[in-house]
C-alpha cells in the first residue's frame, strides 16, 4: 500500500463513529463503479449542446461585438 493510503486508513480508524457516515458517503461518491471498474456513466444527454467553439462565456464579449456590429436583416 502507498504511504498516502496508509495515512488515510489510519485517519479513518481514528474518526469518531458520528463522523463515519458523512465521510463514507463522500468516499462512495468518489469511488469508481465496481461492476465496470470505470467511472460512473454519464447520462446520454451530456455533450449534446457542445458547439465545438470552446468556452462561450470566455468569448462572450467577442460574440456580442460581432453580433451587434452586424447590419439588421
Amino acid at each position: 500500500m502507498s504511504t498516502l493510503r496508509d495515512e488515510l486508513h489510519s485517519l479513518i480508524d481514528r474518526l469518531p463513529e458520528s463522523h463515519v457516515a458523512p465521510i463514507l458517503a463522500l468516499v462512495r461518491e468518489s469511488a469508481p463503479v465496481e461492476s465496470g471498474g470505470g467511472e460512473w456513466p454519464l447520462p446520454d444527454f451530456v455533450g449534446t449542446l457542445a458547439s465545438g467553439k470552446g468556452d462561450l462565456a470566455a468569448h462572450s464579449a467577442e460574440i456580442l461585438r460581432a453580433e451587434l456590429g452586424r447590419d439588421p436583416e
